[in-house]
């Protein structure tokens, strides 16, 4: 795994990549051929590197590209095979620019327009993107919203390879104490706390999770499983309700 050259708490330089790593004020920066902007801190690319040190990922699919920061890193970081990217977002022309330059953008594909609550195009993006192909990781950086976060579980999860890794990103926005966003939104951490409820109930599709402040890792069983949509109602019932915590 090549060196990160951290300049700064916030700078870095990757493989001659320069880095810029933002957690506010989003829309004053814009990934260009000079820069690319990364919407993570130190501690979060920390660990992704002490997560996947000793089994990096080949192939990986990701909800949420924004400023086309988390693409470039992953390539870089893990010599990925092939990275494939969802966002609602329309197309951003300084991303676009960049991986037209630089050899990583040949291994990387971004579908912009698309939900991550569209079962329908996600699974038809994979067939296409992945073939038959495992996908070793996939990570949710996108809304950070309960109900769409939901949906982006139960039609992506079954797509992961057996013994893969499902990240959740940002899951306990409602319990930062100075985060003042979506104040009348259901809280992510509901979804953790019914994904915990699926792991004690179904071993054979969750093996462990490991939980941080920020990150959610969640290692699929190695059984080989069904790769139609899961239903969290169905699977966990009133389990998940008798906890009462929110």
């Amino acid at each position: 795994m090549p060196t990160i050259d951290w300049k700064s708490e916030t700078e870095f330089a990757l493989e001659g990549v320069n880095f810029k790593c933002i957690l506010s004020d989003y829309a004053k920066y814009e990934t260009s051929s000079e820069e690319v902007i990364l919407i993570k801190d130190k501690h979060s690319i920390d660990l992704y590197q002490e997560i996947f040190e000793k089994t990096p990922p080949a192939r990986v699919l990701e909800f949420g590209t924004y400023q086309g920061g988390s693409p470039v890193l992953l390539m870089l970081m893990f010599n990925l095979q092939k990275y494939v990217g969802i966002d609602l977002r329309p197309p951003i022309s300084g991303v676009q620019e960049f991986l037209d330059k630089h050899p990583v953008g040949r291994r990387v594909s971004i579908h912009y327009n698309v939900s991550q609550d569209n079962g329908e195009a996600i699974r038809s993006i994979v067939a296409s993107e992945f073939g038959d192909n495992p996908i070793d990781l996939i990570i949710d950086d996108a809304s950070h919203q309960y109900e769409l976060s939901r949906r982006t579980f139960e039609i992506a999860f079954p797509l992961l390879r057996p013994g893969g890794i499902y990240v959740l990103e940002d899951w306990g926005w409602a319990h930062w104490p100075h985060f003042e966003q979506w104040q009348d939104a259901p809280a992510l951490s509901n979804l953790v706390f019914q994904l915990t409820a699926l792991c004690a109930a179904h071993s054979e599709l969750i093996q462990d999770m490991r939980i941080f402040p920020v990150f959610l890792f969640i290692k699929k069983s190695g059984s080989p499983s069904p790769k139609t949509e899961l239903t969290l109602d169905s699977l966990i019932g009133t389990r998940a309700e008798r906890l009462n915590l929110i």
